[in-house]
């Protein structure tokens, strides 16, 4: 509180040669005890006050006597800006003090009014800002009177007592609360803490506290009360956790095979009985050591875990123990869900000491993991990285934009395209975009397999389905995408009956394996691709059309590579580059071979073309690859969709290209860009470079901006 904020701002003031009589007036007006007495510039000179005057006057000072020569000059006086404390009641002389600013100009008069007014409104304020601290807390608080009437109630305690009366100060708590267990208590003149109490359908943990004045009179009640009803929950979410883990180490402890826990960094941090018997180690010489320690000091030949940790992925080897024992010790890690980051390592040793339990384990292990044995027989694919997708062309760019598009919105996707044009690929670069990708990626051809085991592969069958089926049974393809993707490629040629099983698992999300009554939840997105029409599949009844439409919800239709000769150039250079470092070998193209293989049609595609491309690498000796080392194929095709000599008649196009053909090959970035450079100079037209080289004039203008040449405008 400032002085500024409560004093009497322009008070009446005297100034030094103002007469005692004209003093007597003012005081008499104004009904006040003194007056502050100014010089020229209203800096405070000094104080006039009654009994100054009264003593004047029965001194018998003349009338005309300035009020300079009896004032009060020693003044207590305050700062405007200082603050206004409560003991300032005693130096208030004739119950005013002067205040001036820091320069010494009076600015005003505080008086026990004023001092009064501004600690009444700071006791308000307090009052206020106590309500809302009392108001804001998570706590109901109900404060009553030794009646029982309600002297304070906070949001919370109406929350928890279900009240919405608006006004309650001073209603008896006996309206508002029907409970008496709950009423009685909160009516009580004894302390009681931590009383738990179940009132409407919550749980209340109470603290009651008689309120007591300074001399000890009780004068009411207050009770502060909290909702545990969810703190009730996790106190016994937490009892069960704990109770699971008494119950896991005691599985645990239990098993015949030693298990050992290791931290992120290698340090053990748990291991049984079965584990300190099979290599005698007690846990005092273990636990919160590396398990490389125990390799160093030769009591294990190798550390499981710090090969999990190098290779990131489940890991199992023959460990010598140094008593004599031979275990098969197999790591695996747990993953942090969202970064992929390895939390702890868990370590099952086996002993393999006696070879007629080893049968007996490597049985058990292989039933284990029967669906792990059925996966890797169909999931090669999924072990390698996607190798690319050129995209050229702006008809496989635009293919690749919808690809990414598509690729996080979970639905089904028919591929269309001739055979040997990447439908596969393209299946799996949708896979790994997904928000599938840690799942399977599980791929058929329906048109490599008889239908007969079509149907056994897809979906499974129970153990005695049919003759030669193992005894275990086995899990289709469709259970083993669940989390996944499934890939149907040729899906045109999946026989009719089967047609109808898939719909039926594509609407259900539910799979029944062979011989089976039992139905499987599966959760996969599914891509299919063909290279038949479909639509005259349907039209002709080969294939079902209400399969059709739920397969055909995102259709993407990949061009032949004679349609998009775009590709071709970057097609070749990466395909000689990958089979180059594959043979260990460095071989380059000619340009005149290029221009004699962009005339080809390509028939298979895609997959002919990376076929040619190994062949020329592995077969021609030559570093060189030239046109007379292309195949028969090729060779006897040429000028079949691209007609060069006619196009190149102008300006001797023709003759140019060849000079630059012969002495130079075209995989390389300089090398292109020389011939670009070259041919742009003497045609000046992205036109005419386009026909000569036989690609788009659209790939020529994005060839040179890459290249940094300038066009003319």
């Amino acid at each position: 509180m400032k002085v500024r904020d409560y004093m009497t701002a322009n008070p009446i003031v005297l100034y030094k040669e103002e007469t005692i009589s004209r003093a007597a007036s003012l005081l008499l007006e104004n009904r006040i005890d003194g007056l502050p007495v100014v010089d020229e510039a209203y800096k405070l000179i000094g104080l006039v006050t009654k009994s100054h005057v009264f003593r004047a006057m029965k001194n018998h000072f003349p009338e005309e006597t300035p009020v300079g020569t009896l004032m009060q000059t020693r003044l207590v006086t305050l700062y405007d800006d200082q603050q206004i404390y409560e003991d300032w009641d005693e130096e208030l002389e004739a119950g005013r003090l002067p205040v001036i600013n820091r320069s010494g100009t009076l600015v005003g008069i505080l008086t026990r009014t004023d001092i009064l007014r501004a600690f009444e409104h700071q006791t308000r304020k307090t009052i206020s800002q106590l309500d809302a601290i009392l108001q804001s807390t998570y706590h109901g608080i109900v404060a009553v009177d030794l009646t029982g009437h309600v002297l304070s109630i906070n949001q919370s305690a109406e929350r928890l007592l279900g009240i919405s009366q608006k006004d309650m100060f001073r209603i008896s708590i006996s309206e508002l609360v029907s409970d008496a267990t709950l009423l009685n208590l909160l009516l009580s003149l004894e302390k009681k803490q931590m009383v738990r109490l179940d009132y409407d359908g919550r749980k209340l943990l109470i603290n009651h506290t008689p309120i007591v004045t300074d001399d000890g009179k009780k004068i009411g009640m207050a009770s502060v009360m909290q909702d545990i009803t969810e703190l009730e929950g996790i106190s016994q979410e937490l009892t069960a956790v704990q109770k699971l883990n008494r119950e896991l180490d005691t599985i645990i402890e239990s098993s015949h095979d030693g298990i050992v826990v290791t931290d992120r960094s290698g340090v053990i941090r748990h291991f049984n009985q079965a584990f300190s018997r099979m290599t005698g180690v007690p846990g005092h010489e273990a636990i919160g050591r590396q398990e490389e320690e125990l390799e160093r000091r030769g009591i294990i030949s190798q550390a499981v875990s710090k090969l999990v940790l190098e290779k990131k992925k489940r890991v199992s080897v023959i460990q010598h123990v140094a008593n004599g024992s031979v275990l098969l010790s197999t790591g695996t890690p747990i993953l942090d869900d969202e970064t992929g980051d390895i939390l702890q390592i868990v370590m099952n040793c086996r002993d393999l000491s006696q070879l007629n339990q080893v049968k007996a384990e490597l049985e058990e292990a292989k039933q284990l993991s029967e669906r792990y044995h059925s996966e890797l027989e169909v999931l090669r694919a999924q072990q390698m990285e996607i190798e690319g997708v050129i995209a050229e062309s702006e008809e496989m760019r635009n293919i690749l934009q919808m690809c990414m598009r598509i690729a996080p919105v979970d639905t089904s996707i028919l591929i269309l395209g001739e055979s040997g044009v990447g439908k596969g690929v393209l299946a799996k670069l949708i896979h790994q975009r997904s928000d599938r990708t840690r799942g399977p990626f599980i791929s058929i051809n329906c048109g490599a397999i008889p239908g007969t085991l079509l149907e056994s592969e897809l979906f499974g069958y129970a153990p005695g389905a049919f003759t030669g089926a193992q005894q275990k049974g086995k899990p289709g393809l469709i259970e083993l995408a669940d989390g996944g993707t499934l890939f149907l490629d040729e899906v045109g040629e999946l026989p009719s009956d089967l047609q109808v099983k898939l719909l039926t698992v594509l609407q259900e999300k539910r799979v029944t394996r062979i011989g089976d009554v039992k139905e499987r939840s599966v959760d996969f997105r599914l891509i299919a691709a063909t290279n038949a029409n479909l639509v005259e599949r349907v039209q002709s009844g080969a294939f079902r059309e209400d399969l059709y439409y739920r397969i055909n919800v995102v259709p993407i239709e990949v061009p032949p590579l004679r349609k998009r000769k775009e590709d071709l150039f970057p097609m070749i250079r990466y395909f000689l580059g990958k089979f180059n470092a594959k043979h260990q070998v460095d071989k380059r193209i000619s340009y005149e071979a290029f221009e004699r293989m962009q005339t080809y049609t390509w028939p298979g595609n895609v997959r002919e073309l990376e076929n040619i491309i190994e062949r020329l690498v592995v077969t021609t000796v030559e570093p060189v690859i030239d046109v007379g080392h292309l195949p028969k194929t090729i060779l006897d095709r040429q000028g079949s969709s691209v007609a060069f000599p006619a196009e190149r008649k102008e300006g001797g196009a023709e003759q140019d290209m060849r000079g630059i053909e012969r002495t130079d090959t075209i995989l390389t970035p300089e090398q292109e860009k020389s011939q670009l450079l070259s041919l742009y100079e003497k045609y000046q037209s992205t036109r005419k470079v386009a026909r000569i080289l036989g690609i788009h004039q659209s790939t020529v203008v994005r060839r040179l901006n890459k290249y940094g040449i300038q066009q003319q405008k």
